[in-house]
This record gives C-alpha cells, sequence and structure tokens, in this order.
C-alpha cells in the first residue's frame, strides 16, 4: 500500500511540538525515515556555516542511537555534495560509485553498500542531509526518494522553528528594553509552528500586528490561484558573471527573460526561487499577479469591498513585492503626501497610517497584509526591522499550510473520485453528495464548529453513501417501494461503507461518521441504535441535510417535496429523528443563504 504523506507529516510532528532541543528532532526526523523508508541505518549531518564543515549530528542503527563522529568538508564526497548542490544523490552500489578514499571512508563509517542523500532545506538555505541506507546493493524507489525529501522538508521547517525561537530568545536577553517586542515575536513564532490552518495562522498573526503597531483595521490578500491557473513563472536574476572563459555571458544578467537558461559559469538554484534583486513590479513574476480578499478585520460599512486587485494597478504597491513593509501617511482628509500617495484601492478607508506587508518565502510571494491606522503612528528604523521579522515567521507558516493544504486537497480529489464512482450507479446520488457537502459545511460553520471538524463533514459527506456499492442495482433504482426484505439489505449500507473506510488510513477518522448516519436522535435508527449526542455530531448534521435533500429531490418512487413541505418535515422531526440543536442551524442557515 502506497505511503501517506498525512500520516508521514502527523507521525513526525505529533510531538515535536514539546521538544525542545535539536538533538530531539535530529532523533524524531531519524525514527520517522527508518519507519517509512525500509534501511539498515541512518544519519544526519548538518552544516556549520562559519567553517563550511559538515558533522554527523545522529547516527540511527538497530533501533539504537550510536556516538559516532565524523567531519567532512563542503563538497567532499557524497554528503557535501548533496549540502553543496541541494540536490539528491542515489547511489545503489557505493564501492563503484565513490573514488577509493571516500569508499573506504564510507565502509569504515557505515559499512553499507547503498545510499540515499537529500537535503535538508529552511526556505532557500540548505542545513544538512539526510541519508539512508541498505547493507546490500540495492537502488531507491522514485517513490521512496520523494518520502525521503518529504521527511527532510517536514524536518527543515522545525529545525528552522527552533532557530526562530532561539534566535528571538537571544534576542531577548541582549535587549532587555525591548521585551515587549519579544513576547511578540515569540508568541506568534510558537503559535505559527505548532499549527498548519493558514486562517489561524493569519487570524492570530494580523491581530498581534494591530496591536503591535496601534493600527485599528486590516485587510489580507493572497495570490489568487484560479486567476493564474499556469502559475507565474518564477523569476531569476544573476549578477556579475564574471568567470574566466563566461565571453557570452559576463557581467551583468537577468535571465528571468531568456525562456531557456544555461550558463557552464553560473549555477542555477536547485528549484524555482525568487532572488532578492527581481522583486520589482515591472518584474513578469509579478506583472500580471492578480490578488485575492482572504480576510477583512474590523472594516466598517464605508468599505465597499475589495474582492481582487492586480499589482501593477496600484501604485502605492510598487515597493510591496520586496522583502520590507511600506508605510505611508495621510492627513485627516484622507489625502497622501504628494510622493506617496496611494491613489488607487483604499481610498475609502478613512486612514493616517497605512502599512503594507508582504507575505513571502524565497520560494514564492504568497500576498499582502495591510493595517490602517486612525492616527499617524511614528515608526523607528528598529521596529519596522521588528515587523518584517514578525513578516518572515508568518510568511513561512503561510507557505506550510498552503502546501499542506495542497495535499488534503489531493486526497480529496480521491474521494471525489470514489464518490462519482457511487453516482454512476445510483440517478439519485448523482449531485446529492455535492449538495450534502455544501449544506453541512455551513451548518458546521452556524454551530461553530472547528476547522478539522468541518473538515470531516466534507469528506463523511462526500463518502456517506459509499456502502452502496454493495447493494445492488435493481434495489438501488427500482421504481417503487421496497420490500421488508430490500429495505433490509439497503440498510446495510452504512456498515459496508464503515468497514470499507476504516481499512483507509487518511479515511479512517470519518468511519465512525459514515456508520451512523442513519441513527435517530431518540434512539430509533440503525445499525446501532444509539441516541443523543452519543451520536457523533458530523453523523447528527449528514442526517439533516440528508433527509432535506432527500425530500426535496425527485426518487424512483415519489416526485419531490416543495422547500416549505420538507423544511416543516425537519422542524416536526426535531428532538426525536434529529437533533434539535443542528435543525436551528440548518433552519438559520437554509433561511440565511437560500441554499438550493
Amino acid at each position: 500500500m502506497p505511503v501517506e504523506y498525512p500520516d508521514i507529516a502527523y507521525f513526525l510532528s505529533k510531538d515535536l511540538i514539546s521538544k525542545n532541543t535539536r538533538d530531539e528532532i535530529y532523533e524524531k526526523i531519524s525514527v520517522t525515515a527508518s519507519n517509512f523508508i525500509k534501511s539498515d541505518a541512518v544519519t544526519i549531518f548538518m552544516l556549520n556555516e562559519d567553517t563550511e564543515k559538515i558533522n554527523c549530528v545522529k547516527y540511527y542503527l538497530d533501533d539504537k542511537f550510536i556516538k559516532k563522529d565524523l567531519e567532512i568538508l563542503l563538497g567532499e564526497g557524497l554528503i557535501g555534495s548533496v549540502i553543496e548542490n541541494g540536490e539528491p544523490l542515489v547511489s545503489g552500489n557505493l564501492k563503484s560509485d565513490l573514488s577509493d578514499i571516500y569508499y573506504e571512508l564510507e565502509r569504515q563509517f557505515t559499512g553499507m553498500s547503498s545510499m540515499l542523500s537529500v537535503p535538508v532545506y529552511a526556505g532557500s538555505l540548505v542545513l544538512g542531509s539526510l541519508n539512508i541506507y541498505r547493507k546490500d546493493n540495492y537502488e531507491f524507489s522514485e517513490e521512496e526518494i520523494n518520502i525521503a525529501k518529504f521527511i527532510a522538508m517536514m524536518g527543515g521547517i522545525f529545525i528552522y522553528s527552533l532557530t526562530l525561537y532561539e534566535n528571538a530568545n537571544l534576542l531577548y536577553l541582549r535587549q532587555k528594553e525591548e521585551s515587549q517586542k519579544i513576547a511578540n515575536l515569540l508568541e506568534i513564532s510558537k503559535l505559527v509552528s505548532s499549527s498548519l490552518e493558514l486562517s489561524s495562522i493569519i487570524d492570530y498573526s494580523v491581530k498581534r500586528l494591530m496591536i503591535f503597531t496601534k493600527t485599528d483595521r486590516a485587510l489580507v490578500y493572497f495570490k489568487d490561484k484560479d486567476k493564474d491557473k499556469e502559475g507565474s513563472k518564477f523569476c531569476y536574476e544573476f549578477f556579475n558573471c564574471n568567470m574566466t572563459g563566461c565571453s557570452i555571458f559576463g557581467g551583468n544578467l537577468n535571465c528571468y527573460n531568456m525562456t531557456e537558461f544555461e550558463c557552464p559559469f553560473v549555477k542555477c538554484p536547485p528549484e524555482p526561487k525568487i532572488l532578492h534583486k527581481c522583486t520589482k513590479i515591472n518584474c513578469p513574476f509579478f506583472k500580471d499577479m492578480t490578488l485575492k480578499l482572504f480576510k477583512s478585520y474590523n472594516m466598517d460599512d464605508s468599505f465597499r469591498g475589495h474582492g481582487v486587485m492586480k499589482l501593477e494597478e496600484c501604485k502605492c504597491l510598487s515597493t510591496l513585492s520586496s522583502d520590507y513593509p511600506t508605510i505611508n501617511y495621510y492627513d485627516e482628509n484622507n489625502a497622501g503626501r504628494k510622493d506617496n500617495a496611494c491613489d488607487c484601492f483604499f481610498n475609502d478607508i478613512a486612514k493616517q497610517t497605512f502599512i503594507g506587508i508582504p507575505v513571502k518565502t524565497d520560494k514564492d510571494f504568497l500576498g499582502i497584509i495591510f493595517l490602517f491606522g486612525n492616527k499617524k503612528t511614528e515608526y523607528s528604523v528598529e521596529t519596522v526591522d521588528f515587523i518584517s521579522n514578525i513578516s518572515n515567521i508568518i510568511s513561512v507558516a503561510a507557505y506550510n499550510a498552503q502546501t499542506l493544504n495542497y495535499i488534503e486537497e489531493e486526497h480529496f480529489e480521491t474521494i471525489s473520485s470514489i464518490s462519482e464512482a457511487i453516482e454512476a450507479r445510483d440517478t439519485y446520488t448523482r449531485t446529492h453528495g455535492d449538495r450534502l457537502i455544501d449544506y453541512g459545511v455551513l451548518v458546521g460553520r452556524e454551530m461553530g464548529l472547528t476547522e478539522n471538524e468541518i473538515k470531516n463533514i466534507r469528506y463523511a459527506a462526500a463518502m456517506h453513501d459509499v456502502g452502496k456499492i454493495g447493494i445492488k442495482d435493481s434495489i438501488l433504482n427500482k421504481q417503487g417501494r421496497l420490500t421488508e426484505e430490500e429495505y433490509q439489505e439497503i440498510k446495510k449500507h452504512p456498515e459496508i461503507g464503515y468497514n470499507m473506510l476504516k481499512k483507509i488510513k487518511f479515511l479512517s477518522h470519518i468511519a465512525n461518521d459514515v456508520l451512523h448516519h442513519q441513527e435517530r436522535y431518540d434512539g430509533k435508527g440503525y445499525p446501532a441504535g444509539i441516541s443523543g449526542d452519543d451520536i457523533p455530531i458530523v453523523a447528527r448534521i449528514i442526517a439533516v441535510v440528508d433527509t432535506f435533500d432527500a425530500m426535496t429531490t425527485d426518487r424512483p418512487y415519489r416526485k419531490a417535496l416543495s422547500e416549505d413541505t420538507a423544511l416543516e418535515e425537519i422542524k416536526k422531526n426535531s428532538g426525536t429523528q434529529f437533533d434539535p440543536k443542528v435543525v436551528d442551524a440548518f433552519l438559520k442557515t437554509f433561511k440565511s443563504y437560500k441554499l438550493q
């Protein structure tokens, strides 16, 4: 069975939030690699940037951590090359692939015959390498290489977060007079390091930024991926290519204007990234970028709501694509200084202080946080530097959250494919699952459920009838009412669905929700006959929206009921068939959103 990346992420991170040392992080990375890739030994080497020396910091063999010291230089051997170049290397036969001197060194150090080495990154910076060994000659598969890269990436995130925390503490000791600033940095760093929910990260960070900058309102915009379906091309700039023999590319060079850049004297980054000097609006990467409103804070009725914006259309954003915040000031009439007037999207927002904070990493430009203050507030250079540091933390966390969301969306597409297999057999369920997802998510939000619970509603709503795969077509699409024997047969579908889902790792957490979606609040449902709050909340929500959608949809044996009739039936059965709290939330949601 293929390895699921969320399982790796969970295994690696489930108790690292409580870890306080690099050694504990190195150990968890080693154990994770050993668990998900068949190996005989695992090592971690880390780079000392001051000396360009690379040291073995962890050696894992036979389920034990062994003390072994080895120091090499950047570029030496397989490990030195991986850390220098930032690219994985694989050797199925170390004896044939290494020179005599390096093979002898490897033989004495590990005694292994094959090896997979991947870089450990923090943003675009290579921190070290994760190395996986086999005693026999072995060709590591593409999947094993990708798993190792994923573990190294996640490990790099935790190492980087710890570095931020350590640096923040060091700064606190050196600058006690800046204690309040450091407290903010520590709190934000701790939160974003322990959360992979983008909404939670932004909520906490923006509120802290508003307090710190003494601003009153905020808008958060992220890159609109729907508008850039093909994806914006990253920009590259290389400067001062003065290598001997570089007659073609000598001097300054802007290689983002070249479709296929190759130069033997200038080494391109191992992956796309935004380099420091390619950050202006006239850079092709930013020229056509569309930003979409993600969230607003404390906006009054005067704000008409700008859903999308293009960077090139707003003059005041000319410096926002750099690494540094932009600050503009306005008089009481909302008029800006002639030299920095923000004559664009935000003229209808009363303000005297305007701050734009870029959200970006070396790998991607994510968006911008805008802060608006009712009063003019002057900021010192140190304060602006501090805001920039906070934005860097937010940027890394937001990038990680978006990466995880992407993985989860891929899994949801898998679920949708399974749902389509059901829909192909049952004409009623052809759009039933999509409607239940929409209904269920809105009801869950009305009830104040967490984002994880909302996510479970989406998954369970899509899969609640998966057990119908085990029911005969003649019963599913029968014209007319079912016989008692046929009804008993169709009542098996929750248990069939449960038995299917509990065997699938990334869906097993919704198996109980699917099992109990036909239970009744009074205990007269099936298959278990449980009642009240013993029924999972997700199952209670699906029971209401499923029944409503069934009543308002044409069935093989009857025509759809009117919405008013269906709503009355839902109200009538509140407290008996349905949870009253769920019914109340559904009725409010239906009234507010005009569900169809």
